[in-house]
């Protein structure tokens, strides 16, 4: 009996191993993409992060703007720094905060368009491999940003550049335009429970 569990086992492995063979054999294009990371849970900016620091691994070049986070600086910009690694990576961060902190609209647009005029930037940066837009999606949901204007840079980018867009309830017409869209759900919070936010984990 335990003999046939191996050889079943081994059957289903050979039949998974043929269908990711012919998955990868399918996928020969090679181009830049657009990744978005949206959904209400935790880890957006996160795992844009993780992408980022694997491309450095891989000796490129990134460009990143943060929209909404600019008054304090995170964990993952403290990081870049102390490593020496913001030779290799434009950063530009909105310094308003969040929004809601300033209650201000012509303030934070004006600094809405100074940080797209640096994402602009970068998008048409040949030099850059990957670009991170990190929060814009709630510039493009309060009307900071045009959202024809945006997306069309963004198709407009060097082909081989990789945009990765985050933030909570993206519009429809840009998770159309991306490639790969991933979306974290909101199932527990520790903040809601009364836990104060940390840093090293939550910024």
């Amino acid at each position: 009996m335990e003999e046939d569990k191996k050889q079943s086992h081994n059957a289903r492995m050979q039949r998974k191993k043929e269908v990711v063979d012919a998955a990868i054999g399918r996928a020969q294009e090679e181009r830049g993409i657009v990744i978005l990371i949206t959904g209400n849970g935790k880890g957006k900016t996160t795992s844009a992060f993780g992408t980022l620091y694997r491309a450095l691994g891989h000796g490129q070049r990134a460009g990143v703007v943060q929209f909404i986070k600019g008054t304090h600086a995170t964990g993952e910009v403290l990081f870049l720094r102390k490593q020496g690694l913001d030779a290799a990576v434009q950063y530009h961060a909105m310094a308003t905060g969040f929004t809601w902190n300033t209650q201000n609209w012509d303030a934070d647009k004006r600094a809405a368009d100074e940080a797209w005029a640096q994402a602009g930037r970068m998008l048409a940066d040949p030099a850059l491999d990957l670009v991170l837009l990190d929060e814009l999606t709630y510039m493009l949901k309060y009307n900071y940003l045009d959202t024809e204007q945006v997306l069309a840079a963004i198709r407009a980018r060097p082909p081989r550049q990789t945009v990765i867009v985050t933030g909570r309830a993206a519009k429809p017409e840009l998770a159309e335009l991306a490639d790969t869209v991933s979306e974290i759900a909101d199932r527990k919070h520790a903040f809601k429970a009364g836990v104060k936010a940390q840093a090293g984990i939550d910024f």
